[in-house]
């Protein structure tokens, strides 16, 4: 037996240097005449596949001791209590919505159906989505063009009595702001929900975007600053809130419940049945994987070296195209917010000379890749056609949707890709312009 395991643990570590070997390879030279400017590339390397290989060489790759990892890690970046990690971003947001509008909140927090909850326009559908499938009414308002945030003033002017929560997205890395939004909710008593799903590592003032309200979300999708390919995470400083994610994500199991007290106080309730098959909470099945967790594991460790490798790119793509101005908007780090540049957007003119398809288009017979921002104006997409919601005028989510696209920013976006994104910018304006 000590020989056969001897030999697996030699194999393992064969396997864990081979894969560190195969990340370390460099790759070939950009070369404009073939290669492709992606939009996004992987923040993993050998280390972090190594580590999701040890969750499945371990015989348990599924929730559990790394998930638990990630978790802390997180707490301890952000300063946030608790943090619970899903099987995605949206599944993430879905999860406070229903647990708000479940008979586990409090009277407090507690949504009921017909409840208005103000969202921004320019959004993704797994943010829209929770709140009409928990009963709720979204109230899209309009973003501001060049940040792509939530117009504060919008938000007061949508309140009515109806109104109970904002549920705010940090877009492409930007923050919103959450000074005055934090006055908004003060004044009006509102419930505040972060999607910071593609902002993990923004920071407003000198806190990270996620710690300003009772509830925040993150994503691990593979195009986002860490990955676990698939993959998001809730955090929250509301202990019992935590524990019901945590339970609710895995079935409703309340072996996935840490307060002690509330555990013995359930098994002394409930006798006649198994402690192992227990479920104290509705339940459904989202959870990740150790496999997941192990590789996005070290990735929180290295996120404040994206981040400045993302804004390097960023500003050498704003000096390059800057002079531009009067044909695009242009993306903006407005202070006091330290920009996670998940994105590059720009927005043509309305008086350009050209249009947003003919610019894509020759975009992408040029091997660079572009796609359009976010969902555009979300209240336009087919699926709320079947929904009660409620907007005025979006005239800046139209303008976004209709002139609206966005390159990649990532970290191995190199000096000469990011010159041949502006050469080719200068060819096209050259001959349309």
């Amino acid at each position: 037996m000590k020989q056969y395991q001897t030999k697996k643990e030699e194999i393992k570590e064969q396997i864990y240097e081979l894969l560190k070997e195969y990340y370390l390879i460099p790759e070939p030279p950009f070369d404009p005449n073939t290669g492709r400017v992606f939009l996004s590339a992987p923040s993993f390397n050998g280390d972090d596949v190594a580590e999701a290989m040890d969750s499945l060489l371990s015989g348990w790759p599924t929730i559990g001791p790394k998930t638990r990892q990630v978790e802390d890690r997180i707490c301890s970046l952000t300063g946030v209590k608790n943090a619970v990690m899903v099987n995605s971003g949206g599944s993430a947001n879905f999860l406070i919505l229903y647990l708000l509008s479940s008979p586990y909140a409090s009277t407090v927090h507690r949504l009921r159906s017909g409840d208005e909850i103000i969202t921004p326009a320019v959004t993704w559908s797994t943010t829209v989505a929770p709140i009409i499938q928990t009963g709720c009414v979204p109230v899209f308002v309009d973003v501001n063009l060049e940040t792509y945030d939530i117009n504060v003033e919008q938000i007061e002017r949508n309140i009515t009595e109806k109104t109970r929560a904002l549920m705010i997205v940090h877009p492409l890395g930007h923050a919103c702001d959450m000074d005055r939004i934090g006055g908004v909710c003060k004044r009006h008593d509102l419930l505040l929900i972060e999607d910071a799903c593609e902002s993990l590592g923004t920071k407003y003032g000198d806190r990270y975007v996620g710690t300003y309200g009772e509830f925040a979300t993150f994503s691990f999708y593979f195009s986002h600053h860490i990955t676990s390919i698939e993959g998001g995470i809730i955090v929250t400083d509301n202990d019992a809130y935590a524990d019901a994610f945590r339970s609710m994500r895995a079935n409703g199991w309340l072996r996935e419940i840490r307060d002690e007290r509330f555990r013995k106080d359930l098994i002394a309730e409930n006798l006649h049945l198994d402690i192992a098959f227990m479920f104290p909470f509705i339940g459904f099945n989202l959870k990740t994987t150790d496999f997941a967790a192990g590789l996005v594991m070290h990735q929180i460790d290295r996120l404040e070296t994206y981040i400045g490798e993302r804004a390097i790119a960023a500003n050498q793509l704003l000096r390059r195209l800057g002079i531009y101005s009067d044909l695009f908007y242009l993306p903006s780090e407005r202070r006091p917010c330290r920009h996670g540049w998940f994105a590059f957007p720009i927005v043509i003119k309305d008086d350009a000379p050209f249009t947003k398809a003919e610019l894509m288009g020759f975009l992408s017979e040029k091997r660079i890749d572009n796609r359009p921002v976010i969902a555009g104006n979300i209240a336009e997409q087919p699926f709320l056609k079947a929904y009660r919601y409620k907007c005025g005028e979006l005239p800046n989510a139209d303008r976004i949707m209709r002139n609206g696209f966005f390159l990649g920013i990532h970290t191995k976006l190199r000096k000469t890709e990011i010159d041949y994104i502006a050469d080719t910018f200068d060819a096209f304006v050259r001959h349309r312009g």
